[in-house]
């Protein structure tokens, strides 16, 4: 798949008070985005996002690095050409009516004067905008002025959309339309880079993933591949055990917790043999109620730095407490700088 986004190695520094202190807001990211495909772009505040993406549309430099879009240097506003961004924040002329401000922003677009007018029709029938063309954006909600916001970005037919916390501020309806349309624009062939906090539009939305913490790069893959990687083992619910049965799984490494009064749960870990748990069962005359896999909260995978170190020692076979250990000893060094200066 061809990378219609690629970021090589940027790392994006600014100078804070009178002192003018060093603070890394971005430092040593890399990643691409697969044409086609919807990515999400996710962290905590002050993780980097939004600066990763201004420097994406050439609005700010990065300190170090180099980024091409749509195979142009990101520099050159030739790379902008069929890409359209929506910012978090919609700057509009307030006493404008919503017919006015969307032909505003086709104008400003490129939209030919004799397309303009069903084009606008079209994104605003996209977002459920018709029947308030007049309405002054002075007087529309926020969740209806980042609808008006996304119109703006949906005109021209652009090829790569690129936004910044589109759903924030938005109710359950515009977001449950926010997804809708997202789903729609991938289906036909667009590519999608989103920031987002809410970690279930990732789930219902994206193909793809993108971590950042504290500037720094954490993730970058499909999202079933990173569901994966928090995979704890496989959850076995069967009838009380009979005999010393318990004890013998436990010496194989299982763990085995009664459940309910007439239900154990056994969980086998993912570097444990499932069928050999299985067959010593079935040995025993003993069958299972239900089986089904473990897996560690998506948000403690994305925001969680031990939780995932614990998710790849588990899938690793490796001893958690050697790596809380670790862990342990890097927090007291300190870690990098950076959290706090830019988004």
């Amino acid at each position: 798949m061809d990378s219609i986004l690629n970021i090589d190695n940027i790392t994006k520094v600014y100078r804070k008070g009178f002192k003018a202190v060093r603070v890394n807001a971005v430092t040593g990211v890399s990643f691409g985005l697969a044409a086609g495909r919807i990515t999400g772009f996710v962290g905590p505040n002050g993780a980097g996002k939004t600066t990763t993406i201004k420097m994406a549309m050439g609005l700010v430099r990065p300190t170090s690095g180099s980024i091409t879009l749509m195979g142009k240097a990101a520099a050159s506003p030739a790379s902008r050409t069929g890409v359209a961004y929506v910012s978090e924040q919609p700057y509009f002329y307030k006493h404008l009516t919503v017919s006015e401000t969307v032909g505003f922003s086709a104008r400003l677009a490129g939209v030919g004067s004799a397309a303009a007018g069903a084009e606008c029709r079209r994104v605003l029938e996209a977002v459920e905008l018709t029947g308030r063309e007049k309405s002054k954006v002075r007087n529309l909600s926020k969740g209806l002025q980042q609808r008006l916001n996304m119109a703006c970005g949906l005109l021209g037919d652009p090829r790569l959309l690129i936004f910044d916390e589109p759903m924030s501020g938005l109710d359950p309806p515009s977001r449950r339309l926010f997804r809708t349309l997202f789903k729609k624009l991938g289906d036909e062939g667009r590519t999608l880079f989103f920031s987002t906090h809410v970690l279930e539009d990732i789930e219902a939305v994206c193909q793809d993933v993108v971590v950042l913490d504290g500037g720094k790069l954490r993730f970058t893959g499909s999202v079933a591949s990173l569901l994966e990687k928090g995979t704890l083992g496989t959850e076995i619910v069967v009838p009380p055990l009979p005999g010393k049965l318990a004890d013998e799984l436990q010496a194989d490494g299982l763990d085995v917790s009664r459940s309910s009064s007439d239900e154990v749960t056994i969980l086998v870990p993912v570097q444990k043999d499932l069928a050999l748990c299985q067959r010593k069962l079935y040995d025993n005359g003993v069958f299972c109620l239900s089986i089904q896999k473990r897996t560690m909260p998506l948000e403690n995978l994305l925001y969680g730095g031990d939780d995932i170190n614990r998710a790849d020692a588990v899938n690793n076979g490796t001893d958690v407490n050697k790596v809380n250990d670790t862990n342990a000893e890097n927090n007291n060094t300190g870690g990098a700088d950076g959290k706090g200066g830019a988004k």
